[in-house]
C-alpha cells in the first residue's frame, strides 16, 4: 500500500502535546551546523570513530555560536543555551 502524503486527517494536537525539554532540537541544530560547517570547510571535525584528532576551541566556538543563533531562529525565543552549550561540547559545569 502507498504511504499517505497528507498528514492532515490525523488533526491538529500541537496545542495538547508538552514539549519534552530533552534538547534535541538543539541536538540536531547542533549536528546540522556542525556537518555544514564541516562539509564546506569552515571547521575541522574528526571523522566517526576518530578519537585521535581534537577539535579546535576556534572550531567549537564557531559551532557553538552558529548553532545558538540558528537554534534560536528556529524556537522563535532566546533560550538558555543549555541544551545547545552540550550538545557543542558534551557537558556544562555551571559557576
Amino acid at each position: 500500500p502507498r504511504a499517505r502524503q497528507d498528514w492532515r486527517w490525523a488533526g491538529d494536537h500541537s496545542a495538547e502535546v508538552q514539549k519534552t525539554g530533552l534538547g534535541s532540537s538543539a541536538a540536531l541544530v547542533t549536528s546540522l551546523v556542525a556537518a555544514i560547517l564541516a562539509h564546506n570547510g569552515a571547521v575541522s571535525l574528526p571523522a566517526f570513530g576518530d578519537d585521535s584528532s581534537a577539535v579546535s576551541d576556534e572550531d567549537l566556538a564557531l559551532v557553538h555560536c552558529l548553532s545558538q543563533h540558528c537554534h534560536c531562529l528556529a524556537q522563535g525565543k532566546i533560550g538558555s543555551g543549555f541544551d545547545v552549550a552540550s550538545a557543542t561540547y558534551g557537558c556544562i559545569k555551571y559557576v
